[in-house]
């Protein structure tokens, strides 16, 4: 399909840029994406407006869904939201995979990229809302601990096993400042940092996997955009439902925040998270 030119050019491409430095390059295309950013009581109201009183709205916005609802309707409505997340993301990364040549189809296939890192920022903030998460907004932008936060969701959509540890942490500790009513999400100490770090590093390594074969899909004449798009829909919707399932477990320190903020006191996970 390639000259040795081409294929020589795509795979110094990939070579350059790997681990962190390809998810910050790729996360700042990410933060452009319209709607990235997600207003959390408009989307709780809107979203739970077929299935609550009025009443029932005010009081999921004032503390938390899993809160005040059954588990399985928040099921339903995280399966709804990953339905159409998928539905979308396919289509514009199918739009997107246009017939191009070797020297443009790696820039293509970065924005490419960076519109699917977009939706999985997205879905990962609703999802996290359904399950329980306070507002990760700040004034309407993500603060720096809320893209830390993002890091980690995104982590457990990319399989990266470290996330997982970094997520029971997060929702505990969440519950833990909802609880004492602390304004800010705020996590300041540095083995939260040095978690972060790495779980970007790996977020990273596996990207470049598929960033390759978006790059390849936008070469082929034709087929593109079909390859484009079936690689997003083959992989968003199965990473998406890991994150939801992640976060459905951990939902039960949104169910009562007094409790979980009494009882990580004896936590020895949590404890040493929190050094």
């Amino acid at each position: 399909i390639f000259t040795k030119k081409e294929s020589t050019y795509i795979f110094v491409i990939m070579a350059k840029e790997t681990g962190i430095q390809l998810y910050n390059k790729v996360l700042g295309v990410a933060l452009q994406v319209p709607g990235v950013k997600v207003n959390r009581e408009a989307f709780l109201r809107n979203t739970f407006s077929d299935f609550c009183t009025p009443e029932q709205l005010d009081l999921i916005v004032k503390d938390n869904p899993r809160a005040h609802l059954e588990i399985e309707l928040l099921d339903q409505v995280a399966k709804n939201v990953i339905s159409r997340a998928r539905k979308e993301v396919t289509s514009i990364s199918a739009l997107s995979g246009i017939p191009g040549n070797p020297f443009a189809a790696a820039g293509l296939a970065v924005a490419d990229m960076g519109q699917y890192m977009g939706f999985c920022m997205n879905v990962s903030q609703k999802l996290a809302y359904v399950y329980g998460f306070p507002d990760m907004l700040k004034d309407g932008e993500l603060s720096d601990n809320s893209k830390n936060i993002l890091t980690a969701l995104i982590g457990v959509m990319f399989g990266v096993q470290q996330s997982v540890k970094v997520i029971n942490y997060i929702s505990k500790a969440l519950a833990v400042q909802v609880a004492k009513r602390l304004p800010t999400i705020a996590f300041g100490h540095a083995a939260w940092y040095v978690f972060i770090k790495q779980i970007a590093k790996w977020i990273g390594i596996r990207m470049s996997k598929q960033l390759f074969a978006k790059t390849v899909s936008k070469i082929i004449p034709f087929v593109g955009a079909g390859i484009s798009g079936g690689i997003t829909y083959a992989t968003f919707g199965p990473a998406a439902n890991k994150l939801a399932q992640q976060l459905r477990f951990n939902s039960k320190f949104f169910k009562d925040v007094e409790h979980t903020a009494t009882t990580v006191v004896e936590d020895a996970e949590y404890q040493e998270m929190d050094k």
